[in-house]
């Protein structure tokens, strides 16, 4: 018996030493910590984001095969390519205003999503939101990465010539991919995955390198299809086009094109707090943003029009998908040149994919997963936890066709806009963009982000209801049949109904059964507009290191907020009072 009780002791003791040698740097050993190294407020060493690397993120996001491929699903319901540029114009200037709405709170106090999205959720209600960003960001992971996959066959074509040509495909006709494309799927996998180990800090500046590298291949194949086309952009007329659409029948086409450019850039949005906390100056994360993405999104969607119109009068076809008019030039032009051309055309895609993976959807799935589990999981290890799971979604079926793509880029709209929403109101107009930051580390009842039991329930409330109030309309999109033309035209508006639902009715909430926007203790601080953003959300007193103390049992930070008066540690323009 003695023996067997020194043998279990010894295996939990061996079992304690492995979990303390795999957690993550700032996890305490005392007490349950929401926190971690990537959790606290980035430090101001850390702030190393300038205008520059802003306006390259948004040309990273936007100068890649997803908003390029866009163009063709727009033209395939009817579209005209001006509309197309019309519709793109419009989306991207409510982008801006959106993207500007939902990076200042983190430009100011310097939180990513995880920590951000707990003042209006609570720090138990944020894991719902947490777990519905996560799961898109890693669809979308994986879609990217089977873009990849096909630029990749492209470039290994070019360099090798027949000996991939002549590959046998193994696979079925319904697995929906061959065996050569699902090689270059998982060599593009393996190339994508050291980047998972890049901290955002890092990141930065491969998205300058990208924005220069890739948009160089864009217009360089551009120039090259209206050189071989006589010096002639086209007449921007789309063999394959069925119809072509005019007056009131164009209307619904229209706002359903303007829903999914505006789509495409949704988990941005979403994602703004995970990149404006690494922002020099507040500034910087906001004009260089905005005005990057009205660039991108309406020079790529020219781009990818022109070069399309250019080469369908040599080609006899007209090809949006990058991967197939690469791959066609090869077999029509083979020789050193193509070949040469076609594999650093392709090079230039490969390298967007990887930098809007890294940016876009690894980062965040990093940041959520460090949310859920902060003892052991930080932004890389979540990163690469990403990269593992991208290859078990078969992204090659969701994105079969152009209906299917657009139906994928109003779904997850439906499920994210909602929660953008109530990050807008809740910092613009509940709190008047006031936060104090230790408090959204601990679950003490007198934290203004504990509600109930951690769970802000209007918040909760607020996006079932942004969300309920369009996906009704995925059914329609799959099959016209299944709903009335009411509720297929309301998902065709999914973006705006479901942010501005979920803003309503948090908003509405909020004014019925109000929330605490100090702790307790701070009764009376001053409610003016950012008025905690000058201290980065602490109290006169408070530092990072507060955060550390108070939640691993080694100080109370709300006992000490009960003498603020006495310290002169809570500034205040009233009285103050104590609960």
């Amino acid at each position: 018996m003695h023996l067997s009780f020194a043998r279990v002791k010894r295996a939990v003791s061996s079992k304690d030493e492995f979990l303390r040698s795999i957690q993550t740097r700032d996890w305490p050993e005392e007490g349950k910590a929401h926190f971690n190294e990537d959790l606290l407020p980035t430090p101001p060493e850390q702030r190393t984001w300038n205008a520059l690397h802003f306006f390259a993120y948004y040309l990273t996001q936007t100068f890649s095969p997803g908003s390029y491929n866009l163009g063709a699903t727009l033209i395939t319901i009817g579209l005209q390519w001006w509309h197309g540029l019309i519709a793109t114009v419009i989306g991207s200037l409510i982008l801006s205003v959106v993207v500007v709405l939902n990076s200042r709170g983190a430009t100011q106090y310097h939180v990513g999503f995880p920590v951000y999205i707990r003042a209006a959720t609570g720090i138990t209600g944020s894991k719902l939101f947490i777990v519905v960003r996560a799961s898109v960001a890693v669809i979308y992971f994986s879609i990217q990465t089977f873009y990849g996959g096909k630029l990749t066959a492209v470039a290994f074509r070019a360099m090798c010539g027949s000996g991939w040509e002549n590959l046998p495909n193994h696979l079925p006709a319904n697995a929906g991919i061959t065996s050569k494309d699902l090689l270059a799927f998982f060599i593009f996998w393996i190339m994508q995955f050291p980047v998972m180990f890049m901290h955002p800090t890092v990141l930065r500046h491969l998205f300058v390198f990208k924005a220069l590298a890739t948009t160089a291949g864009l217009f360089g194949v551009m120039g090259w299809a209206v050189h071989m086309n006589g010096g002639s952009l086209g007449d921007f007329s789309f063999n394959g086009q069925a119809h072509r659409l005019s007056g009131a029948p164009l209307v619904w086409p229209m706002i359903q094109a303007i829903n999914s450019v505006m789509g495409a850039l949704c988990p941005i949005l979403v994602n703004q707090p995970d990149v404006a906390r690494y922002a020099t100056r507040p500034e910087q994360a906001t004009w260089s943003q905005s005005t990057g993405i009205l660039v991108s999104k309406v020079l790529v969607m020219f781009v990818s029009c022109a070069t399309t119109s250019a080469s369908t009068s040599f080609l006899g076809k007209s090809y949006w998908n990058v991967w197939d008019l690469y791959d066609r030039i090869l077999t029509e032009y083979w020789g050193p040149g193509a070949r040469a051309g076609m594999f650093f055309a392709s090079a230039g895609m490969i390298l967007a994919i990887i930098a809007t993976n890294a940016g876009s959807n690894s980062l965040p799935v990093g940041a959520d997963v460090s949310g859920l589990w902060p003892r052991f999981i930080n932004i890389v290890r979540g990163q690469v936890i990403c990269a593992i799971l991208a290859p078990v979604l078969v992204p090659w079926k969701i994105i079969a066709n152009a209906q299917s793509f657009l139906t994928f880029l109003g779904s997850y709209t439906v499920f994210l806009m909602p929660t953008v929403g109530i990050m807008v109101v809740d910092y613009w107009i509940v709190r008047r963009g006031n936060l104090h930051i230790p408090s959204l580390y601990t679950k003490d009842i007198r934290s203004p982000y504990t509600y109930y039991k951690g769970w802000n329930l209007r918040a909760i409330a607020s996006w079932v209801a942004g969300v309920a109030f369009t996906i009704h309309g995925i059914a329609g999109s799959l099959d016209p049949t299944s709903v009335n033309a009411a509720s297929k035209n309301m998902y065709k508006l999914g973006f705006l109904l479901s942010l501005f639902m979920g803003a309503a009715v948090y908003y509405v909430l909020c004014l019925i059964w109000p929330i605490p926007v100090y702790p307790s203790e701070a009764f009376g601080t001053d409610p003016s507009f950012e008025a905690m953003a000058a201290s980065e959300g602490f109290f006169k007193g408070e530092s990072p290191d507060t955060i550390r103390g108070i939640l691993t049992g080694t100080e109370d930070d709300f006992v000490r907020a009960q003498n603020a008066d006495q310290k002169g540690l809570v500034p205040s323009i009233d009285e103050k009072h104590s609960i």
